[in-house]
């Protein structure tokens, strides 16, 4: 009698990603819509794998097939941050949406001071940002 073992249920090839989660939020609160990506440190040049996911009300995860790799990562947040000023849908000028611009100083995304190592013990990570 054989058994077979089906990969202990990893669906994609290369090395061991990681599910990754936690929450962000901005001068306390939870940050209502944005996007959050990490990306291995040194560029392409490093080790790592680059991943992303929406953040919903302060809360984001990545699963473990669109996860990152064991390294040292650099955290980029963008929050779409809402104006209170409707504009037309470049889709349907019709139709009227809300604004949205860049709530986050640079240093969370173009030049981010954050970041985070992957790994197998550590797949959480929580951000409490200011606004200014």
């Amino acid at each position: 009698m054989s058994v077979g073992l089906a990969g202990c249920g990893k669906t994609y090839e290369g090395e061991q990603r990681f599910p990754v989660s936690g929450k962000v939020s901005v001068d306390g609160k939870p940050l209502d819509i944005g996007v959050i990506a990490f990306m291995p440190k040194g560029g392409g040049d490093g080790p790592g794998r680059v991943a992303s996911a929406p953040i919903r009300d302060g809360i984001y995860s990545v699963p473990e097939e669109n996860g990152p790799t064991t390294a040292t990562y650099q955290i980029k947040i963008h929050w779409n941050k809402r104006t209170g000023k409707k504009i037309p849908n470049p889709m349907d000028p019709e139709q009227l949406i809300d604004e949205l611009m860049e709530g986050l100083p640079k240093k969370y995304h173009q030049d981010s001071e954050l970041t985070a190592e992957v790994s197998a013990d550590k797949t959480k990570f929580d951000f409490d940002l200011q606004s200014q």
